[in-house]
């Protein structure tokens, strides 16, 4: 400990627009500076995050800056970093910052050393982020705790041979009052899409990567279509399908229907814009950000029962459950509530209702900062 304070290193890959960054920002703002001394560490430099990062009060930021896929020196670079800072606790996000964040820290037998699981799967393309997996997942069995954000991930961990006894689920927090737009943004918001007053929209915020399957949206909004022309499908988030999605959207012919609004910073007046909001994701999800911001927004959810989605979503209260890659399933939960704008309206307020009650912004920091100390604590009697 430092000047009576817990000595906190938080690391990631980079600040980028996304649910896990998301949800570091939202920590890193959180944690009692009172407290603990709180140090953001990235390994690249960059992203749409990285300015407000910096701007927090209180925190210490630094960057890596790595250089190439095959520069390793970053490892003697944490290794210096946390026997300079005196860490006590350091939790990575994400692969691959787990893997540089952690072997060091088993090393040098950093206090506290905590695996932050963001999915209940781990299928991606490519040897080298599956090599990253496999070391991490050995690596993890050194670690004092693995915190998965929903009870399905702490189930996939469990699988993965992570013992039941070292994982604790912290549920991811939504800053409702961060989401509340004014009515001026909405309207302007509206008006830069074309949407008039009236207009139904249904829309989905997620990164264009296949395991968000945005082509089941698209298919579902062509069956829309063609009984309810009129509506509009709102696309937020960019990647590297969207010129595959674009190239889909117009062989479907609903290519004036759908609007690629790409990556915003400020999310919730394009959010509160759907008057139905949807995930679609063909693997299991952790907790997801953009189900928890739409209900914080009286949105009603149609998401695939995979995951944690369905610790999120009560199906018939709060939104919709349907089966993965399933364009009709799909298409009918949404013209369901389209055709019963009440249902639709108690839904989203009981949405809100669960997303106050259980996913507060407040409630998951209070919950990490009981991690770090209670853990801290036990290792200091033993």
């Amino acid at each position: 400990m430092n000047n009576g304070k817990t000595t906190v290193i938080l690391t990631i890959n980079k600040l980028i627009i996304g649910g896990a960054e998301q949800q570091f920002l939202e920590l890193v703002k959180g944690l009692d500076k009172t407290r603990f001394n709180t140090i953001v560490v990235t390994i690249y430099p960059g992203g749409e995050l990285e300015e407000e990062v910096r701007n927090i009060p209180g925190i210490e930021y630094i960057c890596l800056n790595r250089k190439g896929k095959y520069n390793f020196i970053t490892l003697i670079t944490i290794f210096r970093l946390l026997r300079k800072k005196h860490a006590d606790v350091i939790q990575p996000f994400l692969t691959p910052a787990t893997f540089f964040t952690l072997l060091p820290a088993v090393i040098i037998r950093t206090p506290l050393k905590i695996v932050t699981e963001r999915g209940s799967s781990r299928k991606k393309i490519g040897r080298g982020y599956s090599l990253y997996l496999r070391i991490e997942d050995l690596l993890a069995r050194f670690a004092n705790l693995v915190v998965p954000n929903s009870a399905s991930g702490k189930d996939y961990l469990i699988t993965r041979g992570i013992k039941s006894e070292h994982i604790s689920v912290v549920y991811n927090g939504i800053n409702i009052q961060r989401l509340i737009p004014s009515p001026a943004d909405v309207i302007r918001i509206r008006d830069i899409l074309g949407l008039s007053e009236n207009m139904k929209v249904v829309g989905i915020s997620a990164s264009l990567f296949a395991l968000k399957d945005h082509d089941t949206f698209l298919r579902a909004a062509q069956i829309i279509s063609k009984t309810m022309p009129h509506v509009k499908y709102l696309i937020l988030g960019d990647g590297p399908l969207r010129q595959n999605l674009e190239q889909m959207a117009r062989e479907l012919d609903i290519e004036s229907k759908v609007i690629f609004a790409g990556n915003q910073t400020e999310v919730s007046p394009y959010l509160a814009v759907f008057d139905i909001a949807c995930l679609c994701s063909k693997e299991p999800e952790g907790c997801s950000n953009s189900i928890l911001e739409a209900m914080a927004l009286e949105k009603p959810v149609v998401a695939t029962n995979r995951g944690g989605n369905v610790e999120l979503v009560e199906d018939g209260k709060t939104g919709s459950l349907v089966p993965v890659q399933n364009p009709k399933a799909l298409a009918n939960a949404i013209l369901a509530l389209l055709n019963n704008p009440e249902q639709a309206i108690e839904m989203g307020r009981r949405g809100k209702e669960k997303v106050t009650r259980e996913f507060s912004l407040e409630r998951m920091v209070r919950n990490y900062e009981t991690l770090y100390e209670e853990n801290l604590q036990k290792k200091r009697v033993n």
